[in-house]
């Protein structure tokens, strides 16, 4: 090991010798300014000056001093210790202190019971009797975050009373025991004339058996439109069939509701089962959004055969994270079902197998194929490191902020390499709103583009793992985009150091909050 330190030491010597006794030309120097000067112009994130060095030019050598203060300044802007909790907050607190002596909460917003449950199961206080005074006759959303101390036979005895007098929906997190036969048998007793239920939300559901499922959908079909399925073990065929034959359009006598959401995730469905969805008939039609997230069987074709029976071009949100098997044939299949352009989520999270060149593809406009997505939220993270990259990050954001007119005539050259001109194309009431692209390989260049076509738009941002977007270019986007960015990730970015942390724009700004900050001293190493 020592020989090999002394070779590389050898070699660098030799390396600083050759630079040293290089021939300089007199215009050397000035060819390097006019080189810099045009470096500026294409990447005017290069000209960001830290707001401190602005204002004194003066710098500190106590870094935890800065640490402690950035940490005080973030807390007092976005609502720390010193700061006065809200009405709401404060009655909500009242609320939960005396919850025992509270019979009734009479005619009050769903977002207040809502409120009520979350902190009443933060600070366990969520019973029985708790349960009983939230789910009281006439409310018509019964949602609850946590069910653990809610008995099946409690929450039948609530359906009894809440479905007749008009519940319409059921949005349950963590149920467990408290959701199995025999409250689908309760829900199933309920005549369909008097059914309004129209959204069914089921966490964590393991008593719920395959044919339960499929005699829910078929005794709410009337009026549900909604369905979001999260964990559930023992689904399978009959739930698939049932939604088949549910929503077919071949139901006409009564129609049923049509079928506008489904949300499926870590759910055990066999490939077979899964085309068959998409396959038996058109039940699928009229969806808006779609959500098939951490399915172990979930691939290409599957995607393509459900992706394909969305026929009413209404789709406005896909979720197909964390699916291995997914390739670029993928983003063919979404672009076809995209024809009416009404697409504005889309969620990719950990497809490893995606490439740069299909992304490209599915950004760019080609001839006899939809156009490319507006889309308004889009995540890439956690996608391979070295295909999320500027040139992708370019093409979607332009694609979502341009006026569609003028979409097709822009340069591929122009919207590489000069953001400025990007501006005067850019639709401001277009542009992307949400994006995560953690874990990638994107660089000043894509905070640029996002500043040139993003800048009316963009509320938050996740750069968490890129360690090649600087100081510079993260100021720069500060600096340009609008007060309506309120939230930027960066965990794991020990580049960013305290020249863009204490020195940017918005340091003043408790509209702006910064998570996951490092601190790090240029040449040395992180402070967390």
């Amino acid at each position: 090991m020592i020989a090999a330190r002394e070779e590389a030491r050898r070699l660098r010597e030799e390396q600083q010798d050759l630079e040293n006794n290089k021939e300089h030309h007199p215009l050397d120097e000035a060819m390097e300014i006019v080189n810099l000067e045009m470096q500026r112009k294409e990447n005017p994130s290069m000209n960001w000056v830290s707001r401190h060095k602005r204002e004194d030019g003066s710098t500190t050598t106590n870094y935890y001093a800065k640490r402690r203060k950035r940490f005080h300044r973030q807390r007092d802007l976005m609502g720390g210790s010193s700061r006065v909790p809200s009405l709401f907050q404060l009655c909500i607190n009242l609320l939960v202190e005396n919850f025992d002596c509270i019979e009734s909460l009479g005619v009050v917003d769903h977002s207040i019971r809502r409120a009520l449950c979350e902190t009443l199961v933060a600070r366990g206080k969520m019973n029985g009797a708790a349960f009983d005074v939230l789910a009281e006759m006439g409310v018509e959303t019964l949602e609850l975050v946590d069910c653990a101390q809610v008995t099946q036979d409690q929450f039948c005895d609530s359906l009894r009373v809440l479905l007749p007098s008009g519940l319409r929906a059921i949005l349950l997190k963590h149920c467990g025991r408290c959701f199995g036969s025999q409250a689908v048998n309760v829900i199933a007793s309920i005549d369909r004339e008097n059914m309004e239920l129209f959204a069914i939300s089921l966490g964590g559901a393991y008593l719920l058996k395959d044919s339960d499922m499929a005699a829910l959908i078929e005794s709410t079909s009337r009026t549900l439109s909604s369905l979001d399925l999260t964990a559930c073990p023992l689904l399978s065929e009959q739930f698939c069939n049932a939604i088949g034959n549910q929503y077919s359009s071949s139901i006409e006598d009564p129609p049923n509701a049509p079928l506008l959401e489904l949300s499926i995730e870590d759910v055990p469905l066999t490939k077979e089962v899964m085309l068959s969805l998409g396959a038996a008939s058109d039940a699928l039609r009229n969806l808006k959004s779609l959500k098939l997230k951490t399915m172990e069987n979930v691939d290409d074709e599957v995607v393509s055969i459900i992706l394909g029976s969305i026929t009413g071009g209404e789709i406005e949100g896909i979720d197909l994270s964390n699916n291995p098997s997914l390739t670029d044939e993928t983003l063919s299949s979404i672009r076809r079902c995209n024809f009416n352009g009404n697409l504005r989520a889309l969620l990719l999270s950990g497809l490893k197998n995606l490439t740069a060149i299909g992304i490209e593809a599915f950004f760019t406009p080609i001839p006899n194929f939809p156009a490319p997505p507006i889309l308004r939220k889009l995540d890439l993270s956690q996608c391979s490191y070295d295909e999320i990259n500027d040139t992708v990050l370019t093409l979607a954001a332009t694609s979502s902020s341009f006026k569609r007119a003028s979409a097709n005539a822009i340069e591929e050259e122009t919207v590489l390499h000069n953001a400025g001109k990007l501006a005067s194309e850019v639709s401001y009431t277009g542009g992307l709103v949400h994006l995560n692209v953690s874990g990638s390989s994107i660089s000043d260049k894509s905070m640029e583009i996002l500043a040139a076509t993003s800048s009316y738009s963009l509320e938050e941002l996740d750069i968490s793992f890129c360690p090649n977007v600087s100081d510079k270019g993260l100021g720069y986007l500060v600096s340009k985009v609008k007060p309506q960015l309120s939230k930027i990730f960066m965990w794991g970015c020990a580049q960013i150091t305290e020249e863009f942390l204490d020195g940017h724009d918005r340091i003043e700004d408790g509209g702006l909050e910064i998570i996951g900050v490092w601190m790090k001293k240029s040449g040395v190493r992180s402070l967390r």
